[in-house]
């Protein structure tokens, strides 16, 4: 319902009209298709219906009983009494049908959270009001695309914008081009709206007067109704403007009408101004000759010369506007005296003075004045800068005064005035030339006078003419493509006026005149322009060279030069000094025009030279002027503190861009000044006090401290010193920033003195300004200045230089350019600063900068002082953070071992870190929190960077006191104001189609993913604790738990977890043909989010329950997109070498782990839902990941499957780059490994980068260089080097990534086969669906990820024994189905056994595939007489095609394998001698392994180590025991034939059994096992083994007699022990001892083997005989 309200289609209009202005829209189609649907609410422009007694009526019936429902445009609504009587509020204030102001009550939400507190009669104003804002800024939009078509002659332009003019144009019935009808209704607008302001502005002062002063909502509501008002104002003016300047038809009337208007309004000063643009827009139209006729224009005129028909004006100054924009552009009928020769001189020259006349009393009536005032208005001046306003506000003493309570003018509105502005001046300039200069000349005499007058007579004279260039100024400022009119044509009106009114100047007009100089130079070119403008001192004047004494660079410096002098020569006065010896006495300038002429000068000068490379390099090189020094002479005089920061900021300005020896030669003069306390190069000391010592530098730097402005250009001055050059930006910063024996010969060297100063003097005191009531902009100015001061001196020092002279073997001292590392960790101010940052009062005043309202900042624009200066604070709290181990741990025990070189320590708190810091000012973080949300990216990105360490700071988030319940102190902090600071954010998370159509990350999305990085941080810090992120996602949080409470926003489904989620589902991978980095990684941020609370015992039960309300995994499924639905990533090919060297393999990485973290949360979800035991979720689940959503209406969506959602892993990369190191060689890159979540470890390129460096700088300095190409040839390696480092780091990224995501996906296919709820034949079938999906994978994978292979193997694994019941299943089509992919799974796994680069477990895995296929296949045909079947021939032949090397492996595996490897190796071969058997090719298969001596070995490493295996201390003795009895399975599998057996007998058996003493034993006298397990486990092994015995003589047949001699022998042997078991196993003993069960087994294979050996026949009759001879028993 929402996107069709008309506001909604307004608003998206506009939005695509904006993003086409600006040449972002991609889809013009759809701009057409809105411009279509919109027009007819465009065209009807502010027109709305009255109140009406009919429509009241409907609204409040005059019943007894009034009805529940109310009908609005067909529609019934449910309504109570409160609802009506607020749209009857309604009405009354906008004067609208009552029917209509229920509909806008209708319209606003109920359930808008941001406007809870405002009341629904106030919510309804406001929407109707923005409404009318929309559509007004939608017409200004389209008339001004239409007029750039119309200028530009663009047809395509012409064809989307011609037919909705066209149709907004047309009167009701009227002709197509209607313009004046339109003009008209916008005029009528104009007080439409004005009548609206009254009102309201009426109603507040009433409720001032009676005590009713609105605040809170209430307040914020009427200022946003004021905000609107104002807005429609400046775009109503806007749209006349461009009817104006279009090709409309506004007729004579329409002017009159607009006069009127005008000089019948007598409201704000603010709304007056915006009458400006139109004022001058309509003269330009009606009054020159190129669109009106002459008696058109005559006609016009007289409604501003005097006599009847002259228009009356409520507001003078605006009346004097009208006159001056109508005769600048009305003159131009005049330029040429021959155009109209019917016109007699006399009465030419008659109007002309008229003109001139009427033009002068309209500047005498302030017309420049309120000119000048509107310019003020629309271009604030945001920086401090006091030269500027002070010139601006002598030139408005006297002007009026804007309310403080006027809106800020509209970016848009600014622009378009001040283009009307630049054509009024122009107009001024090229058609009154008369004017201009008699303006000037009257203001000399003027001054002329005023010098000649005796003092006693007070003359005054009013600079106009400086008003105008002023005003001039203002127009083209920021403007540097139309400040190209003074410069490109050296013959124009423009730069002759520049020309012209830069010579002789008066001091005031100096000011003007270099303030319009700096406008009209705002760019490179520009301002090389005017520096060769400045060069030209000379002009030719009737053949010969004369000096035009205009404003030049040898006037400016032959100003500064004489008033150097005047300095040097002026004799010093004995002063009072203070106790340091320091005299307050200060030397003033002789008038106050002095200063302003050398104020305005040194700006100039400073403005050129820092946007001029030709300016600066002849300023620094090519002239013979010492401009350094004579800056530090006017600086070090007791001037006025405007003129000695500009001396500073000249300075400045000569550093931009600057070298080392242009930087070192700045300090040493800096140093020298402030080391003498007087002009640099000046031989004079300070006067010496008696008894006094000699002023210290921090006592002379402290004067600079008593202006603001002062301390802020000084320090400004030495943010450039410190600043690095160009040269050191590009490569290591290894260097000081400064000369390093800066100051030694008088003091310690380094520039402590001016970081005390900077941070301890200038910026700690700044916490004092508004008790001193110094302006907050200068307070913010200088407290920028500072803490940029401190940023610098942070990010230049090099910590990683430190970490490299511990850990490689790198000559550090040697490569850098400072003499030693250590020398380089004392001087540089990094140490000092870091000192000061722990003062108590340098941390009050960071935590005032940092403390701001989060709304008024993002009220004020990103440049604004206030802005920057709290962003600056929070960079330098996030430095301190990250920094604050290496000052503690490094560099302050260095500076400490050579204290005495230093200066005096400063008085810190007690903190052991910074988190101290921020642990003792907590109220601070709530602020930062704030940030996060803030409209400015910068300072909402620095912030959650910020609030990401703070997050995961131990002392930050431990408990308050011990056993406390406060818990996490940071969300103690945060308890109170986290709910509105998520609600904040969870706008970023609300991602609309169009922002992203244009392929470029929108603001929103890159602070959505600086979000994400922090909660996921934060979320990783503790696993069983609350944390922020807790806090921000929407929970309420206890020491250790977390709830969401009823009236909360996560149980209303509006938290920030819910927008997370939400846009983990709905957020987009691809725009047009490629996938992104930035979609891809905002959506697997999203997605961590969600299953780490749905993982985490904290949050599962909150979370899970909202997941599935909100049929997440359905969601995630439909956003799931093929690899190839999109080849490419950020805009390139996968395969690509490139790809590894840019955002594209983050993409391709992210895509990988979103893909994960669905089969995770898909395989939490089933887990969950068979464990509870809810088959609902169970099913729908299944469904969607076999790629059926089935929805609750009862119909179905197809969505990817899980078969399908496997094409990830056909995504590959190129390989890394690999380089080849000639020079580099011996470089150990190890040291610049750091840990990675995603890869466990990665190159630390910067560090890289660094070291490679450091190596570059130690080959150059050790000679190692020959040719001149090496170091070149040098340069190209460390290039590839780090090329190469970033394609690894990335390369490997993409392989975990896809690695990750195939075990996710394995474990969840593994999943669906065993908790999916499946029937047995859904399960055989997905199960051969998966085999036929994987084999191919498995198998590719062997040759180039075994990572893969291994986890596929697994799966294979799984899969066939979930398929085997399809090979006993009747169905031909099935069965066939499940003996192919058997057969298949079978044929990998061999491949897999046989490839040499396959480890143990792989290998296990792959035994075991094999040994399930053989198990699931019958391997004989019963029919008649048994024969091998067809399964066991092609069984067979895969095992021949794998070759010898399958049974070398296995048996080698079977030997010396670990853990189950072993037992799944002899089980695959006993498999294997079953299929053998079964396929009669026996004796080929024993011959085999009798090659390979197999036999022997399996008895010895079974039979022969079982002793000491269960004696010795085995970890494995389970897994041990299994390969007892599996090699004992296969012994007995090999005897089942005589040449088997004969095999086994040949090797050793009956010897072996008798060397392991097994059977040697009695348990009753003592046996070697300490447990009835174990003893089970024994007695397991001894019925085996008889198990083979028995098998031997079986197989060998009754009538061999070796074979019956053995095995007689081993009963013989073994016969006491024998005894035992059968005594063991008596009645006698069945109460007592171990299991009878295994004892029992033992006692029937002894029994079995004694009746095929006859041992007890034999054994009787020797008895027999014995009892014979001896004869007797």
């Amino acid at each position: 319902m929402e996107h069709e309200t008309p506001i909604y289609r307004l608003q998206s209009l506009q939005r695509d009209l904006i993003a086409f202005s600006e040449s972002r829209l991609t889809n013009v189609a759809r701009l057409s298709a809105e411009l279509d649907a919109s027009v007819q609410d465009l065209r009807k422009l502010l027109d709305r219906k009255g109140k009406n007694e009919k429509s009241r009526q409907q609204l409040v019936p005059a019943t007894t009983t009034q009805p529940d429902t109310l009908k609005i445009e067909d529609v019934e609504y449910r309504v109570n009494s409160d609802f009506r009587q607020s749209a009857l509020a309604v009405a009354d204030e906008l004067n609208l049908d009552e029917l209509d102001a229920a509909k806008l009550c209708v319209d606003v939400s109920p359930d808008d959270v941001s406007q809870a507190g405002t009341t629904l009669a106030l919510r309804a104003v406001l929407h109707f009001h923005d409404h009318r804002r929309t559509l007004l800024e939608c017409l200004r939009l389209i008339l001004q695309q239409y007029n750039d078509a119309l200028t530009a002659d663009d047809d395509g332009l012409m064809s989307i914008f011609q037919g909705p003019v066209d149709v907004i144009m047309k009167a009701q019935n009227g002709p197509p081009d209607a313009g004046s009808g339109f003009w008209n209704r916008c005029v009528d607008g104009l007080t439409d709206v004005e009548r609206f302001f009254k009102s309201m502005s009426d109603r507040q002062q009433t409720m001032i007067m009676t005590g009713q002063v609105p605040v809170g909502d209430a307040a914020d509501a009427l200022q946003a109704q004021q905000l609107l008002l104002t807005r429609q104002h400046e775009s109503l003016v806007a749209v006349l403007v461009c009817l104006l300047n279009g090709r409309y038809a506004i007729e004579q009337p329409g002017y009159r009408s607009f006069i009127s208007k005008a000089a019948t309004f007598g409201g704000s000063l603010d709304f007056a101004m915006h009458y400006v643009p139109a004022l001058i827009a309509s003269a330009a139209r009606l009054g020159s000759n190129e669109n009106t006729q002459s008696e058109t224009s005559h006609s016009l005129h007289k409604l501003f010369e005097a006599g009847p028909a002259q228009q009356q004006w409520k507001l003078p100054q605006l009346k004097a506007v009208a006159i001056v924009t109508w005769l600048a552009e009305y003159s131009r009928r005049y330029d040429d005296p021959t155009a109209d020769p019917q016109i007699r001189v006399a009465d030419r020259q008659k109007a002309e003075l008229s003109r001139s006349d009427l033009f002068m009393q309209a500047v005498k009536d302030k017309a420049f004045h309120f000119l000048l005032a509107v310019c003020k208005w629309l271009k604030p001046e945001v920086w401090h800068d006091p030269a500027k306003l002070g010139l601006v506000d002598f030139l408005l003493s006297d002007a009026s005064i804007i309310p403080a309570e006027a809106s800020q003018p509209a970016r848009e509105f600014v622009t378009l005035s001040m283009r009307e502005f630049q054509g009024f001046t122009d107009a001024l300039v090229s058609n009154m030339p008369d004017i201009v200069r008699r303006l000037k000349s009257e203001e000399d005499d003027q001054r002329r006078l005023n010098f000649s007058s005796p003092p006693t007579e007070v003359t005054r004279y009013e600079p106009d003419l400086e008003r105008f260039i002023v005003i001039m100024s203002y127009a083209y400022q920021d403007d540097p493509e139309t400040s190209q009119d003074f410069w490109s044509d050296r013959d124009s009106n423009l730069h002759g006026f520049l020309r012209w009114v830069s010579q002789r100047l008066p001091t005031p007009r100096v000011a003007a005149f270099c303030e319009l100089l700096t406008s009209i130079s705002s760019d490179q070119k520009a301002a090389n322009q005017a520096h060769r403008f400045l060069l030209e001192d000379t002009a030719v004047v009737s053949g010969k060279l004369r000096k035009t004494y205009s404003v030049s660079w040898t006037q400016i410096f032959a100003e500064l030069d004489t008033y150097a002098s005047s300095l040097r020569s002026k004799p010093t006065a004995p002063q009072t000094a203070t106790q340091d010896g320091f005299s307050p006495g200060r030397e003033y300038i002789e008038g106050v025009e002095t200063g302003i002429m050398l104020e305005a000068y040194l700006r100039l000068a400073s403005h050129i030279c820092r946007v001029s490379p030709e300016a600066r390099n002849w300023l620094l090189r090519e002239q013979t002027f010492h401009l350094g020094e004579i800056m530090f002479q006017l600086a070090s005089s007791g001037i006025e503190g405007r003129i000695q920061a500009s001396c500073f900021n000249l300075l400045s300005a000569m550093l931009t861009e600057k070298v080392t020896e242009v930087n070192d030669g700045m300090w040493v003069m800096l140093d020298n000044w402030i080391a003498a306390g007087g002009p640099a190069g000046s031989t004079a000391a300070r006067q010496a006090v008696p008894g006094r010592a000699t002023t210290s530098e921090k006592h002379y730097l402290q004067r600079f401290n008593e202006r603001p402005e002062t301390a802020t250009a000084f320090v400004a001055l030495l943010n450039a010193l410190i600043n690095p050059s160009s040269v050191q930006v590009g490569g290591t910063l290894d260097a000081l920033p400064f000369p390093e024996s800066l100051g030694a010969p008088s003091r310690n060297a380094g520039v402590e003195a001016y970081v005390d100063f900077a941070v301890g003097t200038a910026f700690r005191h700044t916490a004092d300004h508004s008790r001193l009531g110094i302006d907050s902009t200068e307070t913010n100015v200088l407290r920028y200045t500072c803490l940029e001061f401190v940023f610098r001196s942070l990010t230049t020092f090099n910590e990683d230089l430190l970490l490299l002279a511990n850990a490689t073997n790198i000559a550090v001292d040697s490569a850098i350019k400072v003499s030693s590392l250590a020398t380089y960790a004392r001087l540089h101010p990094f140490a000092r600063v870091m000192e000061w940052l722990f003062n108590s009062n340098v941390i009050t005043a960071l935590c005032a900068t940092v403390q701001q309202n989060a709304d008024m900042l993002n009220g004020l624009d990103f440049g604004s002082p206030q802005v920057q200066a709290t962003l600056k604070g929070v960079q330098v709290m996030n430095l301190a953070m990250r920094l604050q181990a290496t000052y503690f741990d490094v560099v302050r025990p260095i500076v400490k071992t050579q204290s005495g070189s230093r200066a005096p320590p400063v008085a810190n708190a007690a903190l052991a870190s910074f988190d101290d810091v921020v642990l003792s000012q907590l109220g601070v973080v709530v602020d930062i929190t704030g940030f996060a949300a803030s409209n400015h990216a910068e300072l909402s990105l620095e912030s959650l960077s910020l609030l990401h360490k703070l997050a995961a700071s131990r002392k930050l988030s431990d408990a308050a006191e011990p056993g406390s319940r406060a818990g996490n102190r940071l969300i103690g902090a945060l308890a109170y104001t986290s709910d509105a600071i998520a609600s904040e954010l969870v706008s970023m998370f609300e991602v609309d189609e169009f922002e992203i159509e244009i392929g470029e990350p929108p603001l929103k999305l890159v602070k959505a993913q600086a979000v994400l990085d922090m909660l996921n941080s934060s979320l990783d810090a503790s696993l069983t604790r609350p944390t922020v992120a807790h806090c921000l996602l929407g929970f309420s949080c206890g020491e250790r738990t977390v709830n969401t409470a009823s009236d909360s926003a996560f149980a209303q489904s509006r938290s920030l977890f819910h927008a997370i989620a939400a846009c983990s589902a709905t957020l987009p991978m691809a725009v047009g043909s490629s996938n992104l980095s930035w979609l891809l990684g905002v959506k697997r941020g999203c997605q961590d989010i969600v299953n780490k609370l749905a993982l985490s015992p904290l949050t599962a039960n909150s979370v899970r329950p909202e997941i599935l309300s909100m049929d997440l995994v359905e969601a995630l499924s439909k956003s799931q997109i093929p690899v190839t639905f999109s080849s490419l990533w950020d805009l390139r090919e996968c395969t690509d070498p490139e790809t590894l060297l840019e955002s594209s393999a983050v993409a391709i990485r992210d895509f990988l782990k979103s893909r994960e973290l669905f089969f995770e949360y898909a395989a939490l979800q089933l887990r969950i839902a068979a464990e509870q035991r809810t088959f609902s979720v169970q099913e729908s689940t299944m469904s969607t990941l076999q790629g059926v959503i089935r929805l609750t209406t009862g119909e179905q969506e197809p969505t990817m499957s899980i078969i399908e959602l496997f094409d990830f892993l056909d995504l590959e990369t190129a390989p890394a780059l690999e380089v080849t190191q000639r020079m580099l060689s011996g470089v150990d890159l190890s040291v610049c490994v750091k840990d990675d979540l995603d890869i466990t470890t990665a190159y630390d390129l910067k560090l890289a980068e660094e070291l490679l460096v450091l190596r570059k700088q130690e080959i150059i300095s050790t000679g190692q260089l020959r040719d001149v190409g090496d170091e070149q040839q040098l340069d190209d390696e460390i290039r590839a080097t780090l090329a190469s480092l970033l394609s690894q780091n990335n390369f490997r990224a993409v392989q975990a990534a896809r690695v990750t995501a195939l075990e996710a996906w394995t474990e969840l296919f593994s999943l669906m086969m065993t908790s999916g709820g499946l029937e047995d034949a859904e399960q055989t079938a997905l199960a051969l669906l998966g085999l036929q999906t994987i084999l191919g994978k498995f198998e590719k994978s062997l040759s180039n990820g075994l990572d893969a292979a291994a986890l596929l193997g697994k799966l294979t694994l799984a899969l066939v024994r979930s398929a085997t019941p399809a090979m006993g299943r009747p169905g031909q089509q099935i069965t066939n189905t499940a003996h192919e992919r058997l057969l298949s799974a079978f044929r990998v796994s061999l491949k897999a056994i046989t490839e040499s680069s396959t480890g143990l477990g792989l290998r296990d895995v792959c035994y075991r595939t094999c040994i399930a296929v053989t198990t699931a296949m019958p391997l004989k045909v019963a029919s008649g007489k048994p024969s091998p079947s067809p399964h066991a021939r092609q069984l067979l032949q895969l095992v021949h095609h794998a070759g010898d090397r399958l049974l070398v492996v296995s048996t080698e595996d079977a030997f010396s394998g670990r853990g189950s490897t072993r037992v799944s190796a002899v089980m695959f071969l006993d498999a294997l001698m079953a299929l053998s058997q079964a396929s009669a090719v026996n004796a080929a298969m024993l011959k085999a392994l009798s090659k390979l001596n197999f036999v022997p070995v399996l008895i010895d490493t079974s039979i022969g180590s079982v002793a000491s295996s269960f004696q010795s201390q085995n970890e494995e003795l389970r897994t041990t025991l299994a390969y007892f009895h599996t090699a004992l399975s296969l012994l007995l599998r090999i005897c089942s034939t005589a040449d088997g057996t004969q095999l086994v007998l040949n090797s050793g058996f009956f010897s072996a059994i008798t060397d392991s003493r097994l059977f040697s034993t009695d348990p009753d006298i003592g046996l070697d096992i300490d447990n009835a397990a174990a003893l089970r486990e024994f007695y397991k092994l001894l019925s085996a083994i008889l198990r083979v015995v028995t098998a031997t003589v079986v197989s060998r047949g009754a009538s061999n007699a070796a074979t019956l001699q053995q095995a007689k022998c081993f009963l013989q042997q073994n016969r006491f022990s024998i005894m035992a078991i059968f005594k063991r196993t008596s009645a006698v003993q069945k109460t007592s001892g171990p299991p009878e069960r295994e004892a029992l087994s033992v006692a029937e294979e002894t029994t079995r083997l004694m009746l095929v050996t006859g041992f007890l026949e034999d054994d009787e009759s020797a008895q027999h005989r014995a009892m014979k001879t001896n004869g007797f028993t």
